[in-house]
């Protein structure tokens, strides 16, 4: 994704990417975890791209509840305007919040 579509007023990229624990699925989700992308499965399952490659060649599965949670709580740590920012990435990958 551009970083331009991060270039807001609320600065949503240094936000999201300050937010500990860096290695959580919302930071992967967004690609800034240890993805380039992540996209979802219709049956609901997560595939990673890794930075260079051409494909989604690693199978991530369903996210657990505990991880659910996390990004729940890391969510909630975001300003409104970032949170905004968030929902639109999710909409944009077609991966409804729920299921994060």
């Amino acid at each position: 994704m551009a970083d331009d579509v991060w270039q807001t007023k609320c600065d949503a990229k240094e936000e999201i990417i300050k937010l500990e624990p860096k290695i959580d699925l919302l930071h992967d989700v967004l690609g800034f975890g240890r993805f380039e992308e992540i996209t979802m499965t219709s049956d609901g399952y997560f595939l990673g791209r890794e930075r260079g490659d051409i494909g989604f060649n690693h199978f991530l599965g369903q996210p657990s509840d505990a991880a659910k949670g996390r990004t729940k709580e890391l969510f909630s740590k975001l300003s409104k305007c970032s949170q905004g920012y968030v929902l639109a990435m999710l909409r944009g990958k077609e991966i409804r919040p729920r299921d994060v």
